[in-house]
Protein backbone atom coordinates (compact mmCIF):
# COMPACT_ATOMS: atom_id res chain seq x y z
CA UNK A 1 0.00 0.00 0.00
CA UNK A 2 1.94 2.52 -1.37
CA UNK A 3 0.13 5.43 -0.42
CA UNK A 4 -1.23 3.92 2.66
CA UNK A 5 -4.41 2.53 3.10
CA UNK A 6 -5.89 -0.13 6.05
CA UNK A 7 -4.86 -3.22 7.28
CA UNK A 8 -6.93 -5.95 9.28
CA UNK A 9 -5.67 -8.84 10.94
CA UNK A 10 -8.48 -11.72 11.86
CA UNK A 11 -8.21 -14.82 13.61
CA UNK A 12 -11.12 -17.25 14.13
CA UNK A 13 -12.26 -21.39 14.26
CA UNK A 14 -13.20 -22.55 10.53
CA UNK A 15 -14.10 -25.99 9.30
CA UNK A 16 -13.29 -27.04 5.79
CA UNK A 17 -15.80 -29.02 4.63
CA UNK A 18 -16.18 -31.37 1.49
CA UNK A 19 -17.74 -29.37 -0.84
CA UNK A 20 -14.83 -26.30 0.30
CA UNK A 21 -11.93 -29.27 -0.16
CA UNK A 22 -13.55 -30.44 -3.89
CA UNK A 23 -12.87 -26.57 -4.93
CA UNK A 24 -9.34 -26.42 -3.06
CA UNK A 25 -7.29 -29.75 -3.64
CA UNK A 26 -4.59 -28.86 -2.29
CA UNK A 27 -7.10 -28.65 1.53
CA UNK A 28 -8.25 -31.24 3.39
CA UNK A 29 -11.50 -31.22 5.06
CA UNK A 30 -11.19 -30.49 8.88
CA UNK A 31 -11.07 -27.73 11.76
CA UNK A 32 -8.68 -24.92 11.50
CA UNK A 33 -8.10 -21.68 12.82
CA UNK A 34 -8.43 -19.30 10.45
CA UNK A 35 -5.83 -16.01 10.34
CA UNK A 36 -6.40 -13.65 7.52
CA UNK A 37 -4.56 -10.54 6.68
CA UNK A 38 -6.42 -8.58 4.82
CA UNK A 39 -5.73 -5.03 2.88
CA UNK A 40 -7.52 -2.12 0.88
CA UNK A 41 -3.77 -1.89 -1.55
CA UNK A 42 -3.77 -1.50 -5.10
CA UNK A 43 -4.94 -5.57 -4.84
CA UNK A 44 -2.91 -8.10 -8.33
CA UNK A 45 -4.44 -9.08 -11.45
CA UNK A 46 -5.64 -13.18 -12.09
CA UNK A 47 -1.80 -13.73 -13.69
CA UNK A 48 -0.01 -12.60 -10.46
CA UNK A 49 -2.22 -14.35 -8.05
CA UNK A 50 -1.39 -17.84 -9.44
CA UNK A 51 2.55 -16.71 -8.99
CA UNK A 52 2.25 -15.65 -5.89
CA UNK A 53 3.70 -18.58 -3.82
CA UNK A 54 6.21 -19.32 -6.27
CA UNK A 55 9.67 -18.63 -4.32
CA UNK A 56 11.44 -15.86 -5.09
CA UNK A 57 8.58 -14.20 -7.57
CA UNK A 58 7.85 -10.62 -6.90
CA UNK A 59 6.12 -7.64 -8.01
CA UNK A 60 8.74 -5.05 -6.05
CA UNK A 61 11.32 -3.32 -8.39
CA UNK A 62 14.75 -4.63 -8.10
CA UNK A 63 16.45 -4.00 -5.11
CA UNK A 64 12.88 -3.53 -3.13
CA UNK A 65 12.52 -7.43 -1.68
CA UNK A 66 13.32 -10.72 -2.16
CA UNK A 67 10.16 -11.93 -3.13
CA UNK A 68 10.60 -15.19 -0.13
CA UNK A 69 7.23 -13.68 1.86
CA UNK A 70 4.32 -15.74 1.07
CA UNK A 71 6.14 -18.55 -0.96
CA UNK A 72 7.87 -18.63 3.00
CA UNK A 73 3.73 -18.53 4.26
CA UNK A 74 2.78 -21.36 1.90
CA UNK A 75 5.47 -23.40 3.04
CA UNK A 76 4.70 -23.01 6.66
CA UNK A 77 1.30 -23.76 6.02
CA UNK A 78 2.30 -27.21 4.02
CA UNK A 79 4.61 -28.36 6.77
CA UNK A 80 1.99 -27.49 9.31
CA UNK A 81 -0.79 -29.63 7.51
CA UNK A 82 -2.72 -26.19 7.03
CA UNK A 83 -3.79 -24.63 4.00
CA UNK A 84 -3.22 -21.13 2.49
CA UNK A 85 -5.44 -19.10 0.22
CA UNK A 86 -5.23 -15.52 -1.49
CA UNK A 87 -7.79 -13.54 -2.89
CA UNK A 88 -7.32 -10.15 -4.47
CA UNK A 89 -9.17 -7.75 -6.68
CA UNK A 90 -7.03 -4.65 -8.66
CA UNK A 91 -7.27 -1.41 -7.42
CA UNK A 92 -9.73 -3.00 -4.45
CA UNK A 93 -6.88 -5.11 -2.00
CA UNK A 94 -5.69 -8.18 -0.73
CA UNK A 95 -6.40 -11.08 1.30
CA UNK A 96 -4.24 -13.95 2.23
CA UNK A 97 -6.14 -16.28 4.61
CA UNK A 98 -3.47 -19.22 6.01
CA UNK A 99 -5.41 -22.19 7.83
CA UNK A 100 -3.61 -24.33 10.29
CA UNK A 101 -5.42 -27.08 12.04
CA UNK A 102 -6.65 -27.21 15.22
CA UNK A 103 -5.27 -28.87 18.44
CA UNK A 104 -7.54 -31.95 19.29
CA UNK A 105 -6.52 -31.46 22.88
CA UNK A 106 -6.26 -29.25 25.57
CA UNK A 107 -2.58 -27.67 26.15
CA UNK A 108 -0.09 -29.94 28.36
CA UNK A 109 0.14 -26.43 30.42
CA UNK A 110 -0.57 -23.12 30.88
CA UNK A 111 0.95 -20.30 28.84
CA UNK A 112 1.26 -16.90 31.21
CA UNK A 113 -0.62 -14.46 29.26
CA UNK A 114 1.16 -10.86 29.55
CA UNK A 115 -0.48 -7.89 28.94
CA UNK A 116 0.05 -6.07 25.95
CA UNK A 117 1.39 -3.17 27.65
CA UNK A 118 4.55 -5.52 28.26
CA UNK A 119 5.74 -6.18 24.82
CA UNK A 120 8.38 -4.16 23.92
CA UNK A 121 9.48 -4.12 20.13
Amino acid sequence: MPDGGKLTVTCENAHLDDAYVARKQEAVAGDYVALAVCDNGTGMSAEIQVKVFEPFYTTKDVGKGSGLGLSMVYGFAKQSGGHVTIYSEEDRGTTVKLYLPRAKEAPQSEIPRRDIADVRL
